[in-house]
């Protein structure tokens, strides 16, 4: 539906002044929204005893992934115009865009290693391996505070609930 939203928003042509920047953004938010959607499964499943929510979570972790990998291409393609120059000048430059593709590239051996195969392969290194998910969180939300220019209310609704999300799992793993 996100995409389909975006899709709509450009044919209509409202997607505003700047679009190459609209869509790289719209793409980022819905990545990592997906991203943390995916983060709160474990913690729903403790608050509501329910472990329904755990079917949820590679879902989401591929649609985050999907989406935020959506997001490095149309910064590639429509932001710098697929003007490799552009792209290494950004990434070396500008530290947020570093974090971010940082980010992208410790997400492919997860959504690489998602499917109850290499889970079954990997064993308790699975396990390990995903954890990384968590430094992902926290190169998206270093990410998104660089590029928040003066508005960092969205940056700290992310924060806090990142920092909830977390001390959720926390608790429960000390009981």
């Amino acid at each position: 539906m996100p995409l389909l939203w975006l899709m709509l928003l450009m044919i209509s042509e409202q997607i505003g002044a700047d679009p190459a920047e609209r869509i790289v953004r719209y793409l980022g938010f819905t990545g990592i929204c997906f991203l943390w959607g995916s983060l709160s499964m474990t913690p729903l499943r403790h608050i509501t005893g329910r472990p329904a929510w755990i079917t949820y979570r590679r879902a989401l972790g591929l649609w985050a992934f999907f989406y935020l990998s959506l997001h490095l291409v149309s910064f590639v393609v429509v932001w710098a115009g697929l003007d490799l120059q552009i792209v290494t000048e950004e990434v070396t430059e500008r530290p947020y865009v570093y974090l971010g593709l940082l980010g992208w590239l410790l997400m492919v051996p997860l959504a690489v290693t998602s499917t109850r195969a290499f889970r079954r392969r990997l064993g308790r290194r699975w396990l390990t391996l995903h954890r990384l998910v968590y430094l992902v969180s926290f190169l998206g939300l270093a990410h998104m505070f660089w590029i928040a220019k003066l508005d960092y209310l969205q940056v700290a609704v992310f924060g806090v609930l990142l920092i909830f999300l977390l001390a959720i799992r926390w608790r429960y793993r000390k009981k």
